[in-house]
C-alpha cells in the first residue's frame, strides 16, 4: 500500500489543525495496527492529487515521534512525510504564530556526564532538500482560519533555517540560552523533530522528510497555552500551502487501494 504524504503529528490541537486544513473528518479515521489515521485526498492545481494520512503521537518527545514515524512508513511506504506542529520561538525576530521549517534539526540531548556538567554531543539531520528548497521558493500570504489570542496587524512569516530538538519543554530562559550556546542560529524549540527526521533518515526508502513548526510561545518563565490553536493553524495552513505548490509528483493513480469519500 502507498500514498504520497504521511503528516505526523504529537498533540491533538496539532492533528486536529492538521485535518481541518485538508478537510479531513471522522468519516476518514481509519484504524491500522495500534495506531489510528486520517486519510484521504488532497486535490492539486493543474490536476492529480496527493492521497495523505494524518496521525498523532502516542506521546510527546523523540521516542514516541520516531515510533509513530516507523509505523508511518511500514504501513503507509508514503513518498515524503511531515511532522508538523508547535514550537517555541529561540529568535527574537521569530514571532507567535510565524512557521519555521527546518533546514536540519540538532538534537542537544546526547553528551557525556564529567565533573561540573555535560559535555555536549549534539546530533543532527538535515531536512529534505526538495522539500526545504520548495518551502524557500514560494511565498505564503499567512493566511490562518484561527484568529490569534491578541490582535496584531502582522500576518505570519515563514522562516528556514535550525530547529533545536530535546527532550523537555523549555520554559527557562537559562535552559533555553544553554541550548543557544550550542548554535547561535536555532529558531524554534521542540521535542519530536530528531525522532522523526532521525525514522526518516534511517528507513529502507529514506523517505523524504521536513519538519514544520510554528511558534506559540517563546520558551520562557511566560510559557503558556493561549497560542496553541493559532500556532497549530498557522503549522497545519503553510503544509498545505506547500502541498499545493506540489513539491512531489503524485503517484499514479491506481497504486493505492479506495480512499473515504
Amino acid at each position: 500500500m502507498s500514498i504520497d504524504f504521511v503528516i505526523l503529528t504529537a498533540l491533538q490541537v496539532e492533528r486536529t489543525a492538521v485535518c481541518g486544513a485538508l478537510g479531513f473528518t471522522d468519516e476518514h479515521s481509519v484504524p491500522q495496527g495500534v495506531r489510528n489515521y486520517w486519510r484521504g485526498r488532497l486535490e492539486l492545481p493543474g490536476g492529480g492529487a496527493y492521497e495523505i494520512a494524518v496521525a498523532q503521537a502516542l506521546d510527546m518527545a523523540s521516542v514516541d515521534a520516531a515510533l509513530l514515524a516507523n509505523d508511518a512508513f511500514h504501513h503507509w511506504n508514503p513518498q515524503g512525510a511531515l511532522f508538523v506542529g508547535i514550537a517555541g520561538s529561540a529568535d527574537p525576530s521569530v514571532k507567535p504564530g510565524d512557521v519555521v521549517a527546518a533546514s536540519e534539526v540538532h538534537y542537544f540531548e546526547r553528551g557525556k556526564a564529567v565533573p561540573g556538567g555535560k559535555r555536549p554531543e549534539p546530533k543532527i539531520v538535515n531536512a529534505d532538500a526538495r522539500l526545504l528548497g520548495r518551502c524557500q521558493a514560494i511565498s505564503w500570504s499567512g493566511s490562518v482560519p484561527v484568529e490569534p489570542p491578541e490582535s496584531t496587524e502582522r500576518p505570519p512569516r515563514v522562516h528556514c533555517g535550525v530547529i533545536a530538538s530535546v527532550e523537555k519543554v523549555i520554559g527557562d530562559e537559562d535552559a533555553k540560552r544553554e541550548i543557544l550556546a550550542g548554535n547561535r542560529k536555532v529558531l524554534a524549540i521542540e521535542m519530536e523533530g530528531y525522532g522523526f527526521s532521525r525514522a526518516a533518515w534511517q528507513s529502507d526508502e529514506r523517505v523524504r522528510h521536513l519538519v514544520i513548526r510554528a511558534i506559540s510561545d517563546a520558551a520562557d518563565a511566560l510559557k503558556s497555552d493561549a497560542w496553541h490553536a493559532h500556532a497549530a493553524a498557522s503549522a497545519a495552513a503553510f503544509a498545505k500551502h506547500l502541498l499545493l505548490a506540489r513539491p512531489l509528483e503524485p503517484r499514479p493513480s491506481g497504486s493505492t487501494s479506495a480512499l473515504p469519500p
